[in-house]
């Protein structure tokens, strides 16, 4: 008797418990006046209660804006970030809850600042798939559309074109003829290129440098030429030094464009690692075969090029190209 009693005790004080945490998990804190957020994170999930197991009644795209008229009376823990879960109003008359640790406070004045962090955060996280990069370019295009000035379009402008540069190396070389790749590729087969050597897909340069020549008299035209710089051209040049020299294409381009910019030291640096002893002899030998005489012939106006554009600079980093580029003969 003594047993039983002992059992059903511990039953009804492991009840009340059970009850008494689910009660917990369902309490809330109602907010006067609603807080506005905004979603960090793609194909977000509302959950019917403020908990990761929680039943998912909808998914909601980045960058969508909801207010808040709740919150949970604790904190919990979520893909090792803490914060409140939110209840907010879908555009459906129900409402749910979202993780608070993937919202943003939102303001309409803030809108801009607010949007681009997301997108800036968004490109640089790791492992998202197609779809994810699809809803973070639909986020810059639509963005880039609604900017009032010529410095918020140019910032988003380009913020779309690292996003379809996101997209294109989400896609391999396999995936070309399935959907929805395929209809992607053909819609954007002017702006990407096939690169099979690394078995897949990216940006043209010529996109990003079409992109500074449209803002070329904004501060962020610096930016801009930088990131096309740093678009190297697909190619397998394994051991070939003079090939490496001429992928540095792009930084040369960029000293003579910027010269007092924000990457030059590392630009000089750059093209001073690939001017080579061997690309040095290469530039100075004569005769060879045919492609020889043309490579060099090609060799020799980018190394001409070089020149001119390091006559543009003071940077301190310059001495170092100089002194490799004076060992070449006329």
């Amino acid at each position: 008797m003594i047993k039983v009693q002992f059992f059903a005790l511990a039953f009804i004080i492991l009840t009340a418990g059970h009850i008494s945490s689910l009660l917990a998990q369902t309490d809330e804190v109602k907010l006067d006046p609603p807080q506005s957020k905004i979603t960090t994170v793609s194909a977000m999930r509302v959950r019917k209660s403020p908990q990761v197991s929680a039943e998912e009644v909808v998914r909601l795209k980045l960058g969508t804006v909801v207010n808040a008229i709740a919150r949970s009376t604790n904190q919990d823990t979520v893909g090792g970030k803490s914060d409140y879960w939110y209840r907010v109003n879908l555009p459906s008359g129900d409402s749910g809850w979202l993780f608070g640790g993937l919202l943003l406070d939102y303001t309409a004045g803030q809108r801009q600042q607010l949007v681009s962090q997301i997108i800036e955060a968004r490109l640089k996280a790791e492992n998202t798939d197609f779809a994810d990069r699809q809803e973070i370019y639909n986020l810059a295009a639509s963005s880039l559309t609604d900017a009032k000035d010529e410095t918020t379009r140019a910032e988003f402008d380009l913020l779309k074109t690292l996003a379809l540069a996101n997209s294109a190396l989400a896609i391999s070389s396999e995936q070309t003829n399935k959907s929805p790749y395929r209809e992607w590729l053909k819609a954007h087969s002017a702006e990407v290129i096939s690169n099979e050597f690394a078995g897949g897909y990216q940006l043209r340069s010529d996109v990003l440098w079409n992109l500074e020549r449209k803002y070329h008299n904004l501060p962020i035209a610096d930016r801009i030429a930088w990131e096309a710089a740093e678009t190297f051209p697909p190619s397998d040049c394994e051991g070939d030094e003079v090939c490496h020299f001429f992928i540095e294409e792009g930084e040369i381009k960029y000293l003579s464009l910027h010269p007092t910019g924000a990457h030059v030291a590392e630009a000089l640096k750059n093209i001073a690692d690939v001017l080579t002893d061997d690309v040095i002899k290469f530039a100075n030998d004569k005769g060879g075969d045919k492609y020889a005489i043309e490579q060099r012939t090609e060799l020799k106006k980018l190394l001409a090029s070089l020149r001119l554009a390091l006559a543009k600079t003071t940077a301190p980093e310059k001495n170092d190209v100089t002194k490799r580029l004076d060992q070449i003969r006329p």
